[in-house]
């Protein structure tokens, strides 16, 4: 999808985000240079190889929740 309202309103649907059209083209008015800046992000051919910065780890903090 080469028009950028056409991929902001998909995203935001399929995300299930509401927004009204000027919040869209205000969406719309920036993502190619958004876009161009996540894609700057993978670039790096070992960018993929990485290992993540962020991790997530499924572990109960409270007591009451560890059963």
């Amino acid at each position: 999808m080469s028009e950028p309202l056409g991929t902001v309103r998909v995203l935001l649907g399929a995300a299930g985000l509401p927004a009204n059209e000027a919040e869209m083209a205000g969406l719309a008015a920036t993502y190619p240079e958004y876009r161009a800046a996540i894609d700057a992000l993978y670039a790096v051919p070992a960018a993929r190889y990485v290992d993540p910065a962020l991790r997530f780890h499924a572990q109960a903090r409270i007591a009451e929740w560890d059963r």
